[in-house]
């Protein structure tokens, strides 16, 4: 009898000490959801995510087991590629991405963070993939999605097959321009800045950046760019977010070629005019001069 006694003890013991190492393995494993990561890849025979690619809009519908929706803050992995803007619109579910010089291995590595909520979808799911130019590329790409939580080893995947380059050109010192109204301390405000003049030169890509800066934004804001002659400089991404955690960014500028053509054959120069407006009333304006090397 005192046998069996001792080897039920040792049964009763071997089954609490099962217990909780199950507990502290189920423990670890918990966790929020709240990061995702989109990989792109280029279908065999596509070269979509290619140079002269430059900028990206991904529609998603945000989902996973404790998810709302999606979090600012986003980062792009990619080589060859330098990222220049990212922008997340958390209204629309839009993930933007801007970056310069040429992906060279057709992959794409987008990363987020998720807000925490009621779950929305069963599952993360990218609706649409546009690239520069508003063109779709959803059907040329390998689309995989990874859910994963930053605090614990929780993670969930699916896949399904389904606003720019490198600063070129001559340019002098850059300026930034301002409306010079007076504004107050708690007033909104919004710098643009680039370079005075451009100097066109063949070959080349012809491209240069603008620099944006907000100041006392207190909520998410809508900004928007004009080009007062947008087949003399076109600006990339022309619409974006700026916000109190998010508030300066970097465009990219382009002179279309058949511009350059004309600048360089005529040796000619031209002005352009870069509005800024934000939702908030912020805004700015800069004129730079669109030249050619012999331009009188």
């Amino acid at each position: 009898m005192k046998k069996i006694n001792i080897i039920a003890a040792l049964l009763i013991m071997l089954t609490v000490s099962f217990n909780l190492i199950s507990l502290k393995v189920f423990s670890q494993s918990t966790g929020q959801l709240d990061t995702y990561t989109i990989t792109l890849t280029n279908k065999d025979g596509k070269t979509s995510l290619n140079s002269p690619t430059s900028a990206l809009n991904i529609k998603v519908t945000p989902g996973g087991q404790g998810v709302s929706g999606l979090d600012t803050g986003v980062s792009l992995k990619a080589t060859g590629a330098t990222t220049l803007l990212t922008n997340v619109d958390a209204t629309t579910n839009v993930i933007s991405v801007v970056w310069s010089g040429g992906i060279s291995d057709g992959k794409a590595i987008i990363t987020g963070k998720l807000k925490q909520g009621n779950t929305i979808a069963q599952n993360f799911t990218v609706v649409k993939v546009d690239k520069d130019g508003g063109k779709d590329i959803t059907a040329d790409l390998n689309i995989t999605v990874n859910l994963s939580s930053s605090t614990g080893s929780v993670s969930s995947s699916s896949s399904s097959s389904g606003s720019i380059s490198s600063s070129s050109g001559s340019t002098t010192t850059s300026s930034s321009s301002s409306s010079g109204e007076s504004i107050s301390s708690t007033k909104p405000s919004v710098t643009l800045s680039g370079p005075e003049e451009f100097v066109v030169k063949r070959p080349g890509s012809n491209t240069f950046k603008l620099k944006v800066k907000g100041a006392k934004f207190s909520k998410t804001s809508k900004c928007e760019i004009e080009v007062s002659d947008d087949s003399l400089l076109r600006v990339k991404p022309k619409r974006f977010l700026l916000s109190a955690a998010r508030s300066s960014g970097t465009l990219l500028a382009k002179v279309p070629n058949i511009a350059v053509k004309d600048l360089l054959e005529n040796n000619s120069s031209d002005i352009v005019t870069v509005d800024l407006s934000c939702s908030n009333d912020a805004s700015d304006s800069i004129d730079i001069i669109i030249t050619s090397p012999n331009a009188e």
